[in-house]
């Protein structure tokens, strides 16, 4: 009697310890498989290199994260630009040619930019989609080209057109554009996305006051966040 007692008490002690291991794991792999699926969420920075319809352009961007999946951040970008007419050329011993090149056109952008993140709760952390929105202060600078010869062929409305002395021009820039970001490891990322800047200057630089832009912008970021 006294060993049948002995071997139920085992079994029920055995019994009772694999609930208390059930009830104990059960909660934390439910919390661990919970903290798994949560995006990653911090600050980013980075640099940037655009390509737009009339020119090329690098640049750099720090983002704060917000609440909501929002960034919001600045960015400055140095855009070299091209003439409306400019076309390049090689000669036969394989030497560039520049035809209708008559400005040197740089223009600065400094901007505010907006970002939100969608589906972060239906696409895995590695794919982000997201929409962005910019606007902030542009700076053009005209250093026109010194070449007479080519110029004088020109109708006398285009001479007239073109300026023959440096300019200097403070504007207004304002954007928006999809893209993603790609995750390379936990830490650095890919971005990807088509955007277009609105730039309009008050008065004509290189030519015309209408400066906006169709671009691709890829950027090679890290984000600042805590696995």
């Amino acid at each position: 009697m006294l060993v049948h007692l002995n071997v139920e008490e085992g079994n029920g002690m055995k019994s009772f310890i694999f609930v208390l291991l059930i009830v104990t794991l059960i909660p934390a792999l439910v919390m661990a498989q919970y903290e798994e699926s949560v995006p990653l969420h911090g600050n980013e920075y980075g640099a940037g290199i655009t390509l737009a319809m009339a020119g090329f352009g690098l640049g750099g961007f720090y983002r704060i994260s917000l609440p909501g999946y929002f960034h919001v951040g600045v960015n400055l970008d140095f855009y070299m630009m091209r003439d409306e007419n400019e076309f390049t050329y090689y000669d036969y011993w394989g030497y560039p040619r520049q035809i209708n090149k008559f400005n040197r056109l740089f223009i600065i952008p400094l901007s505010v930019d907006l970002k939100k993140r969608f589906f972060y709760n239906s696409i895995e952390d590695d794919f982000r989609p997201y929409f962005i929105g910019l606007g902030g202060l542009t700076f053009g600078m005209n250093f026109p080209n010194e070449n007479d010869l080519e110029f004088s062929y020109l109708p006398p409305e285009e001479q007239a057109r073109l300026p023959r002395e440096n300019e200097y021009q403070l504007s207004l820039n304002i954007g928006f554009g999809i893209g993603v970001d790609v995750t390379t490891n936990q830490e650095y990322f890919l971005s990807l996305r088509p955007q277009y800047r609105f730039i309009y200057f008050p008065q004509p630089i290189a030519g015309q006051t209408n400066h906006s832009n169709f671009e691709i912008r890829l950027e090679l970021g890290k984000r600042l966040v805590k696995p």
